[in-house]
């Protein structure tokens, strides 16, 4: 029953416009935008994938009522390194080659041995690190809005926060991720 209220609720949040036309401008909100009822002091994350060679402009806004919204854009960074996990020393056959560095062959077909020599297998793995890059603070930004073109795709977090008041209320918000097709792969005869 929870869920068919809080459904309705956001619906009723998409339905409200929030933004100004000045602020969202000729970009596309209709992919991943959310549109969700907070209340002061609650938090949200959205997680959301840039496509590269696409601009982006993403902001959030609310309603009065909610008092200040803040909110940070985090881009996830991974490392990878290349680490040693087991080194095992093996006994194999050394065999025969020519001054070429060519086996030879016996008469039934078959490598000519010429003894054993013991050599190191190692055994590779990938540590993965990851680290949180903060792109874009809304309390530190002279703008209210994040612009990006991303040269490679890459999945980025927008936390929301909003401010906590002695009266709660409860409220519409809107983070909008706008899409705007950059002409990098126009037609071309």
């Amino acid at each position: 029953m929870v869920a068919v209220s809080f459904s309705g609720q956001a619906q009723k949040c998409a339905k409200k416009k929030l933004a100004d036309k000045e602020i969202r401008e000729d970009y596309d909100y209709r992919g991943q935008s959310l549109f969700i009822e907070l209340g002061n002091g609650d938090s949200t994350t959205l997680n959301i994938v840039l496509y590269s060679k696409q601009n982006y402009r993403i902001f959030v806004v609310g309603e009065q009522k909610l008092g200040k919204i803040d909110y940070e854009i985090i881009v996830p960074r991974k490392k990878f390194n290349r680490v040693v996990q087991n080194i095992q020393q093996k006994k194999v056959t050394a065999y025969k080659k020519d001054p070429n560095g060519f086996y030879l062959y016996n008469t039934e077909g078959e490598r000519i041995p010429i003894g054993e020599v013991m050599v190191n297998d190692t055994i590779w793995s990938r540590e993965t690190n990851t680290t949180e890059e903060l792109v874009y603070n809304s309390r530190d930004a002279e703008s209210t809005f994040w612009t990006a073109t991303p040269g490679k795709t890459q999945m980025i977090s927008i936390k929301v926060f909003v401010e906590k008041t002695d009266k709660p209320q409860r409220g519409c918000i809107g983070v909008y991720v706008g899409r705007e097709f950059s002409n990098a792969y126009q037609f071309r005869r």
